[in-house]
């Protein structure tokens, strides 16, 4: 049984994860993000989840440090955006659950959206509610306000879609960098599995 402070600690680890997993799988957040993911980054650093998840993390400072987001958003581009060259790796629920888009999973996370204050800005988000990138700021979001049910619910939703993200960028030759951050996901995914057990 945890105490309240072990899991105070660990719901900020949490949210320190999700926030850092959102600002890398937004591309409209990217520009703003290199200062705050350096940042993350050197806390991530004190208590990595595992060895691999040390590498990439070193990885990915050392680009920041040298490069800012410039390779990064160029990697995004290719790996998610852009429609030639090698297959467009997915990042909504409804690709991976349902080989589209804005099918069924789509309608699931509106759902679980309609439950907290959250709402889409479309002005300043180009997404749906079913973006992974979003669901990460949705997760991290939840935890700050404590909402502990309904990020088990989006969690249960959106985790077979994050190991499927995984696998399709680890297929795709010409990543390196989400190649580590797809890495750091895996470890947090293993992690948040252990706490569900945990918490039941």
């Amino acid at each position: 049984m945890l105490s309240a402070a072990e899991l105070a600690s660990l719901t900020q680890a949490r949210m320190l994860y999700y926030d850092f997993f959102n600002g890398f799988f937004v591309f409209e957040m990217l520009d703003e993000r290199a200062a705050i993911a350096q940042k993350q980054l050197e806390i991530l650093l004190n208590e990595p989840l595992n060895d691999e998840a040390k590498s990439a993390m070193l990885l990915l400072q050392d680009e920041l440090k040298a490069h800012g987001m410039a390779n990064i958003k160029d990697e995004f581009s290719r790996l998610f955006a852009l429609p030639f060259g090698a297959k467009q790796v997915g990042i909504h629920l409804s690709h991976f659950y349902h080989n589209c888009l804005g099918a069924e999973s789509l309608l699931q996370a509106r759902q679980l959206v309609k439950q907290s204050d959250v709402r889409v800005d479309s002005a300043n988000f180009k997404e749906t509610e079913e973006h992974l990138g979003f669901l990460c700021g949705f997760m991290r979001h939840l935890l700050e306000t404590g909402n502990t049910k309904l990020a088990k619910e989006v969690f249960a939703l959106a985790k077979d879609a994050f190991l499927g993200l995984i696998n399709e960028i680890r297929a795709r030759e010409d990543a390196t960098f989400y190649v580590a951050i797809a890495q750091i996901l895996q470890s947090f995914i293993q992690f948040e599995e252990e706490y569900d057990t945990l918490t039941a």
